[in-house]
């Protein structure tokens, strides 16, 4: 019986999302499927979707939107992913804040990526993003400066400027990629 085919599309403005779709498709080998990680760009355009079998779609969230090409992406591309196991994997600092008010925020942003695309995932994940000092351009780092004093002042965590900082839970991430791995194998070769 062939592996289960699991396509990881992701959209990373920093690399974090990036470091999360990795780290999901060595999750889903290391339990027997066959993933593929790609960016979504030029490559995810020419990708034949019927070579798969479930789909994850990873993006980040920058002033409280979703990136344009995961938007559009998902749009054109919701009927084969309806029709399979899917999941949203929606990373962002607001995730890494343990409140009902974080929470709810981070429920809207996804529903409205579901609501603007037309796709009803099987699932979906959101996963506490990073500061990443080291990789913003001078105007980034300004206003990432700014939200980590935001995030200081309301957990009174120090957060520092000048070092990356992770908020990622990875034993969630793995333990997601280990259950949606499950999902896409029986859906894939039922019983």
């Amino acid at each position: 019986m062939p592996a289960t085919r699991v396509l990881v599309l992701f959209a990373s403005t920093h690399g974090h999302t990036a470091k999360v779709a990795d780290r999901l498709g060595d999750v889903l080998r290391a339990e027997g499927l066959a993933a593929r990680v790609r960016p979504l760009g030029k490559d995810a355009i020419r990708l034949d979707l019927s070579e798969f079998d479930a789909y994850i779609l990873a993006g980040s969230v920058h002033a409280g939107q979703h990136q344009h090409e995961l938007m559009e992406w998902a749009s054109e591309h919701r009927a084969a992913l309806n029709d399979h196991p899917s999941a949203f994997v929606s990373v962002s600092l607001t995730a890494a804040d343990d409140t009902d008010e974080a929470r709810t925020t981070v429920k809207d942003m996804i529903d409205d990526v579901l609501d603007k695309t037309g796709w009803t995932p099987t699932t979906t994940f959101p996963v506490a993003g990073a500061f990443q000092f080291e990789e913003y351009n001078l105007p980034t780092r300004v206003v990432m400066r700014l939200i980590a004093r935001r995030v200081e002042n309301h957990t009174g965590e120090k957060v520092d400027v000048h070092h990356d900082t992770d908020y990622t839970d990875w034993p969630a991430v793995e333990a997601f990629a280990k259950d949606f791995a499950a999902t896409a194998r029986g859906a894939a070769n039922p019983v």
